[in-house]
């Protein structure tokens, strides 16, 4: 009977701890599949955050690329108001009206509506849709603030209907000319703030329907996609049009970042996109744009958005597969452990799918850069290259990724000393900004280009290379050069005129008497000898008083039309005996038939004698060829002289027809030839350009020179005359 009941005392005890143990067991699965979920939970929204952080990185980089080309357009508008501005105190009214064009065409595209000069008696002349407008005198000229002499600064913005009656800010750049000027005031520009500003935002896009909108320093819209937003208040149009929404939380982004000059992220709601309307939550990047034409408190700020939305799409596949992988845990404990394996797995696969895309998007974005954008590590060699590096310099990726910048630097330049002191700036000071160096294409061609280079750091603040972007500037610089040059004859020209003549006779008066003297004593003796070189220097000084003569009357000429096969025909009639006895062979290749050009037959002979007279100088000492080429393309008539001299140095190559410069030696030449021929050819609206491969840079190739002036044809003629003489 004991054991008996000690057996059923046993049973009961089993029973009742296996009930306790699958109690214990169900609580257990259910403390792991809450935890399983909650990991779940707090993953997703780790995962949710860091792709909305990463987009909104993505949108900051747009608006930084938006900003910095709003910033690069107004600094070129800047450019040239100070380049007109030099042009006001030396150059002729005929010249500053023709820069005024220049800088119109340079800039219209970039909302320039209208340059003009304010005259100190109240005229005022305007170049507006490529047409010189003027006013009488005391016509009064609104709108135009005027600043220090030394500053330029935008003016306050006002809102006009456009052509198209689509809403349009505007604004006047306005600054006084040093009182040197004899004859003006002021220069001002009326720009389209909007077309500034949507030229470049209105193509940006994010994510799939994302854009991009801009603001000035009080809140007003000056570019949305909303076009009745244009010239509103943000903070109010926006209440206007969905009074129930509160848009609180932009309004605070607006009023306490942006109008601050702050750059940064944020999210808020939104009543509509693209043409949905309702609560539409958007994630917000938004960075300030920086110029010296922006004052302090005036200064404008770039948003990209995008609805949040687009995001969530992409992360709600992860979604799903993370519940579905909780459910089956469900289904028995014996799956348990292989279940998570699999959710780890998962997580970290689409985590990862994600990261992927996001990096392929900014992988595009910075391949697709019409700039240069570069990756450089600690042992200056080139580890990425983009299709703008491959635009700009004519490498592909290929080519150059393992390779240093050695290959692209001028020959001329020591790029060991060139790069070691970038390398060494960007150590020092974390970055090199505006760097502008010349750089050679892998066609040969030279370019200018601004550079500007960051370091890059790892995580533990170790440098791990850097980033360079760098942008092909030279048709700017050739634009500032040819205003340069210019200012540069019409300095030159104004000296010439005035003191040519007052030269001119005191060295006649010399050469008169020495004449007289000389009759005094016989060849050979000291006093002789003395006065032949008297003769000589002051013949010298004569030519170059003539010389300056002719320089200073470059506008003085004949307006006629011109054969230039006669032009040529002539010149080398007369210097055909000289170039045999300096056995140097001249060959004609002449089109027949050519057009008439515009100009004077006296002045284009005395560019043909300069050019010729040039190339025997190349080929002094040698035998040579001597080669004169004529022909029509594209409307256009072209004279090449060239030549088998030692060519023209690179070093050189800059200053060819500065005024004054020569390579002759001391009393063989003025330095005016060149110029004079450029200041004739520019003068009728032609062009003049050379080539040259010299001995001294490149000893491998045949040497040479060839000049080649090209002049667009006249059209009331058809054919010469004059050649058939």
């Amino acid at each position: 009977m004991n054991w008996l009941s000690l057996r059923i005392k046993s049973i009961v005890n089993t029973f009742l701890n296996f009930r306790y143990l699958a109690v214990l067991s169900f609580v257990l699965f259910l403390f792991v599949i809450g935890t399983a979920f909650y990991l779940v939970y707090q993953n997703a929204n780790i995962m949710r955050n860091r792709i909305n952080n990463d987009f909104n990185q993505q949108q900051l980089i747009l608006a930084n690329q938006a900003a910095s080309q709003i910033r690069n357009d107004l600094n070129d508008i800047e450019t040239g108001i100070y380049s007109l501005r030099r042009m006001i105190t030396g150059g002729s009214v005929d010249a500053i009206e023709e820069a005024m064009k220049v800088i119109y065409q340079q800039n219209r595209s970039k909302g320039l509506i209208e340059i003009g000069i304010v005259y100190r008696d109240g005229r005022v002349v305007a170049v507006h849709n490529n047409e010189t407008k003027r006013t009488i005198a005391g016509k009064k000229w609104e709108n135009i603030q005027l600043y220090g002499s030394d500053n330029i600064t935008l003016g306050n913005l006002k809102v006009e209907n456009a052509p198209d009656d689509n809403p349009m800010i505007t604004a006047i750049l306005g600054t006084r000319v040093d009182d040197k000027s004899a004859f003006a005031k002021a220069i001002f520009v009326k720009l389209d703030i909007t077309k500034l500003v949507s030229g470049i935002t209105h193509n940006i896009h994010s994510g799939k329907t994302g854009y991009a909108w801009v603001i000035d320093a009080k809140g007003m819209f000056l570019y949305h996609p909303e076009k009745e937003f244009i010239g509103k208040d943000a903070f109010s149009v926006r209440k206007e049009r969905k009074p129930y929404i509160t848009f609180t939380q932009i309004n605070q982004i607006m009023k306490y970042s942006m109008l601050n000059g702050e750059e940064g992220t944020g999210i808020y709601v939104s009543g509509w996109h693209r043409g949905v309307e309702g609560r539409i939550t958007k994630l917000i990047a938004f960075t300030p744009v920086k110029s010296p034409l922006l004052s302090p408190g005036r200064m404008w700020s770039v948003a990209v958005v995008a609805p949040i939305s687009e995001v969530a799409e992409a992360v709600h596949s992860v979604y799903v597969r993370h519940f579905a992988a909780e459910a089956a845990l469900i289904a028995g404990m014996f799956l348990f452990g292989f279940l998570v394996i699999k959710y780890q797995q998962s997580v970290s696969r689409a985590l990862k799918e994600q990261v992927s895309e996001k990096e392929r998007y900014l992988s595009n974005i910075l391949q697709n850069s019409v700039d240069a954008i570069i990756f450089i590590d600690n042992k200056n060699k080139i580890q990425t290259w983009n299709k703008g590096a491959e635009l700009i310099f004519e490498y592909s990726a290929e080519e150059m990724i393992g390779q240093s910048f050695h290959n692209i630097i001028p020959p001329e330049l020591d790029a060991e000393i060139e790069l070691k002191d970038i390398e060494k700036e960007v150590a020092t000071k974390g970055y090199v900004k505006d760097y502008i160096a010349p750089r050679i294409t892998k066609s040969g061609r030279r370019i200018t280009v601004d550079i500007s280079r960051t370091l890059v750091r790892a995580k533990d603040g170790t440098s791990i290379g850097s980033t360079a972007i760098i942008k092909d500037i030279t048709e700017k610089m050739e634009l500032e050069h040819r205003i340069y040059n210019t200012e540069k004859l019409a300095s030159i020209g104004t000296l010439a005129a005035g003191v040519a003549h007052e030269i001119n006779n005191p060295m006649s008066i010399i050469l008169g008497f020495t004449d007289l003297l000389k009759e005094k004593f016989r060849n050979g003796t000291q006093e002789y000898d003395d006065l032949k070189i008297i003769e000589q220097h002051a013949t010298q000084a004569k030519k170059i008083v003539e010389d300056l003569l002719g320089f200073a009357r470059i506008t003085e000429g004949l307006e006629d039309t011109v054969d230039i096969n006669y032009c040529i025909n002539t010149v080398v009639g007369i210097v055909k005996n000289t170039l045999m006895t300096k056995k140097i062979h001249i060959v004609l290749n002449l089109s027949e038939g050519l057009p008439r050009v515009r100009g004077d037959s006296r002045e284009f002979q005395q560019v043909i004698f300069n050019l010729i007279n040039n190339s025997v100088a190349a080929m002094e000492d040698k035998e040579g060829i001597l080669t004169l080429t004529s022909h029509m393309e594209n409307g256009w008539v072209h004279l090449s002289v060239s030549d088998t001299g030692s060519g023209i140095p690179d070093k050189i190559k800059p200053r060819v027809f500065d005024p004054f410069f020569t390579t002759k030696k001391v009393g063989e030449g003025t330095g005016l030839g060149l110029s004079l021929c450029y200041g004739i050819v520019k003068k009728y609206g032609g062009r003049i350009a050379f080539s040259s491969v010299s001995a001294e840079d490149h000893p491998e190739q045949k040497s040479g020179t060839t000049f080649t002036v090209s002049m667009p044809t006249h059209p009331a003629e058809k054919t010469g005359k004059e050649s058939k003489v």
